[in-house]
């Protein structure tokens, strides 16, 4: 299960982090703007629930936040986000925060999580 005060912790990084990389995908892939700082700071949010994840011995979670870190790292020489790739990062995202209030919770992992590393695993 995990320590249940390090677990609260990885729900609260992930309510933090998760609706910036939300809005920045969105927007960059609404817009088709090129911004490869913007991406890279996008990256680096994800970067840091990939970490938050492995100190509290959430592995899928680290793999999920993984799957978008790269995801970005993609298309950081391109500068764009494309939009058919950016709903199922997205999503992704969302289902890091509902694993990690699930596990903070101590309940079951939501479907979400794995649905989503399927979906990135592609």
């Amino acid at each position: 299960m995990g320590d249940p005060e390090l677990l609260t912790m990885l729900a609260t990084e992930a309510e933090r982090r998760s609706p910036t990389i939300i809005t920045g995908i969105e927007q960059l892939a609404g817009s088709g703007q090129k911004d490869s700082d913007r991406i890279e700071e996008l990256r680096v949010e994800a970067h840091g629930l990939k970490g938050a994840a492995l100190v509290v011995g959430q592995e899928r979670l680290a793999d999920l936040a993984r799957l978008i870190e790269e995801f970005l790292v993609g298309c950081a020489d391109s500068g764009r986000i494309n939009p058919a790739s950016a709903a199922a990062v997205v999503t992704a995202t969302s289902a890091f925060t509902e694993g990690a209030q699930a596990a903070a919770e101590g309940v079951r992992e939501p479907s979400s999580v794995g649905d989503s590393l399927n979906t990135l695993s592609r």
